[in-house]
């Protein structure tokens, strides 16, 4: 049988998916998302069973929801780190704590066509193109600082040592900085805290190893994770579906 085509990205706290969706369980998780239709509308609902059609729609972090998709919609769901510059914008911006935002807003034409070039696999910055979007919702600019050297080296070192126990005091001490300068540093440029992105890197590198072909099992050595539960607890608890539901695309 022929797979659903499907667009996946993770990095830096961000996490995109494009697939042909047609209804979750009732769940939360840890990222705050927004998902949005490329086509048609699909309806959102909450513990309470109550249901509301959307386009594009805010949901906090740890907030039981269910997705439904209406006839034939294409979803992008976006998952951002609530640590993140981004996530804590959405925040602030919307009052984001414990209500499903709804949003009578439609991305720029830019952002729009960046987005649907993306679900047909071409080759676009989907990180910026979510980082524009963001922008858009809140009127907020992200990532105008040039990139400092120190802490691109330390993050090529992250992802050449993700079987290690990576701890920060000794990446921090490899750039020659105080592990609370250095840390400040991390934060000012990647957007997010240096744990986060050690977690996010894991889940990025496992999850493109599986796209790659390799099992779940050798894709999570890749990825630096002790094992594939500690893997799929991981998946679940920042998404909300296990991995298998996903990455069989």
């Amino acid at each position: 049988m022929k797979k659903d085509p499907f667009s996946l990205f993770f990095d830096r706290g961000v996490g995109v998916y494009c697939g042909n969706v047609k209804e979750t369980k009732l769940h939360a998780h840890h990222a705050i998302e927004i998902v949005f239709a490329l086509s048609g509308c699909f309806k959102v609902v909450d513990k309470f069973g109550i249901q509301e059609k959307y386009q594009l729609v805010l949901i906090p972090n740890d907030i039981q929801h269910q997705f439904v998709a209406i006839n034939d919609v294409t979803p992008v769901f976006i998952y951002l780190d609530p640590f993140h510059d981004i996530g804590k914008a959405l925040t602030s911006r919307f009052k984001l704590n414990k209500e499903i935002v709804g949003l009578n807003v439609i991305p720029n034409q830019h952002i729009f066509t960046n987005l649907h070039l993306w679900r047909s696999g071409k080759d676009i910055n989907i990180f910026e193109t979510v980082a524009a979007l963001a922008h858009q919702l809140t009127g907020t600019g992200f990532y105008t600082n040039e990139s400092d050297e120190r802490i691109l080296k330390s993050i090529e070192n992250i992802h050449a040592d993700l079987h290690m126990d990576i701890r920060i005091k000794d990446i921090a001490s490899k750039a020659h900085l105080s592990e609370s300068r250095y840390a400040h540093l991390f934060k000012e440029q990647v957007g997010i805290p240096f744990r986060r992105f050690v977690l996010w890197t894991r889940l990025q590198t496992t999850v493109k190893s599986v796209i790659e072909g390799n099992s779940l099992t050798s894709a999570c050595y890749d990825g630096g994770f002790s094992d594939l539960p500690h893997f799929s607890k991981t998946f679940f608890d920042m998404f909300g579906v296990p991995p298998s539901s996903v990455l069989k695309g």
